[in-house]
């Protein structure tokens, strides 16, 4: 098929159309999780900056020990952006086939949307993960340090 100015148009199948799908889906609950983990993030920081009073009282040795465990909680979250980050990177390689090769564009582009449809969705586990460790050490700074 032909539009009016000469180039060929194409209509994604039934099954392509299932897999851009899945993958807007995908995105639409990723957005939220990177928004809630900003939003945690910011939190921190705003409480931080005002550095409250602790609402509770713990001794010396205890204070250590969870400050401690806080510092592994951040190493656990920047641990978690950096795999997501070379995931990310990894899916070059896909857009580049596309690129790089003849008469598979389509083939090359629908496995690179399944690629990062499987990304996403990994990212959203890996985010929740992280916005349960932010929501943690917010706790542990209102209530602690």
């Amino acid at each position: 098929m032909t539009n009016t100015k000469g180039t060929i148009k194409y209509e994604f199948s039934e099954n392509e159309n299932l897999i851009l799908s899945a993958l807007s889906g995908n995105l639409r609950r990723l957005g939220i999780v990177v928004l809630v983990a900003g939003l945690l993030f910011v939190a921190y920081l705003v409480v931080s900056f005002l550095d409250p009073v602790p609402l509770v009282s713990v001794s010396d040795a205890r204070s250590a020990m969870l400050g401690t465990v806080d510092y592994g909680l951040w190493a656990v979250i920047a641990i978690l952006v950096i795999y997501l980050s070379a995931t990310v990177i990894r899916l070059a390689g896909p857009v580049g086939q596309i690129v790089k090769t003849r008469g598979a564009d389509i083939t090359h582009l629908m496995h690179f949307v399944q690629d990062l449809t499987r990304m996403i969705r990994v990212s959203f586990f890996a985010l929740i993960a992280v916005c349960l460790l932010l929501a943690l050490s917010l706790v542990f700074l209102i209530l602690i340090f």
